[in-house]
């Protein structure tokens, strides 16, 4: 069994990618191989000479290739301080791989995977382009659906992700969900994740919660629990100021990566200072976003 895996980093998100990495290769059942697929924007040597190293150096049937994408295309979609254009590359899939490849999983960078993915790699798509597990409780899920006018009742989380790349590329998936997009505009806010489930409305089927468990909201997620830890938010468990769960599972597999030993810079709490402040400079897309919304809502109310 070849299994192929996608993840998109850039140098921001590069330590959560080769931890990711080593946490599937540390959970791979016997009898099963792994080929990652990884896009790339401006790494350095450095760094992709490790995120090489760390899956080579694993012991285990792996193999990987880095693949630099242009982002050009995406420049006019909306990002954020903490969410450059590299999260759209997941629509490049269709272009990166081979087009024999009928299946894949993409993966975010964010993410401890403490359980066997071939577990997914087989979920069944009952018909269906995609699986996913669902994104927040009831109360979240009405409001994505209500900002983004999608008449499906669920939306999901697009950090863990089964393909069924033939499906994909016969609706044209990628080309669709840039079409949607451009067109939210401002309604944006969850950028690709957005996008897609504008795309795929009606045309994914649930994984269990375990495979996409968000660590400061799954209550039920504990250090032994069989799941896939997703980090997501703001603050990353590479950062001087994470104050999240389960930052240890995170770093136990860190020093089994060519990262070991990486910490970050924070003496007498200094470099959480640091990050905390740059986090509170405003990002200036996101002021002439608030603008234009603000600008919306005083002409609605005028009428």
């Amino acid at each position: 069994m070849l299994i192929r895996v996608v993840l998109a980093v850039d140098a921001k998100q590069v330590i959560g990618c080769a931890v990711c990495m080593r946490s599937i290769l540390e959970n791979l059942r016997d009898g099963a191989s792994i080929h990652f697929d990884v896009m790339t924007n401006a790494l350095s040597p450095r760094d992709r000479q490790a995120l090489c190293e760390t899956v080579l150096n694993s012991q285990r049937s792996a193999t990987i290739a880095l693949h630099d994408v242009n982002l050009t295309r995406f420049q006019r979609l909306l990002t954020s301080k903490f969410m450059s254009h590299m999260t759209y590359a997941r629509l490049l899939i269709d272009e990166i791989l081979p087009p024999e490849t009928d299946r894949c999983i993409y993966v975010d960078c964010d993410m401890v995977v403490e359980r066997d993915i071939a577990v997914a790699w087989e979920f069944p798509f009952e018909g269906h382009t995609i699986a996913a597990t669902s994104n927040g409780d009831a109360e979240d899920t009405r409001s994505h659906l209500v900002r983004l006018g999608l008449e499906e009742q669920r939306y999901f989380n697009a950090g863990f992700v089964v393909m069924d790349l033939v499906r994909w590329r016969a609706l044209q998936v990628s080309a669709r969900a840039m079409v949607h997009a451009q067109a939210q505009g401002d309604r944006l806010v969850l950028y690709d994740q957005d996008a897609l489930n504008c795309a795929l409305q009606r045309d994914w089927v649930e994984l269990p919660r375990d495979w996409n468990a968000g660590v400061n909201v799954s209550e039920w997620l504990t250090d032994e629990s069989e799941a896939v830890f997703h980090y997501w938010g703001a603050t990353k468990p590479w950062h001087a100021d994470y104050a999240g769960r389960f930052q240890h599972v995170f770093l136990r597999h860190l020093d089994r990566t060519a990262y070991s030993g990486y910490r970050p810079w924070n003496p007498f709490g200094l470099g959480a200072f640091v990050v905390r402040t740059k986090r509170r400079i405003p990002h200036i897309p996101a002021v002439f976003r608030a603008i234009r919304q603000l600008l919306r809502i005083t002409r609605t109310n005028v009428v």
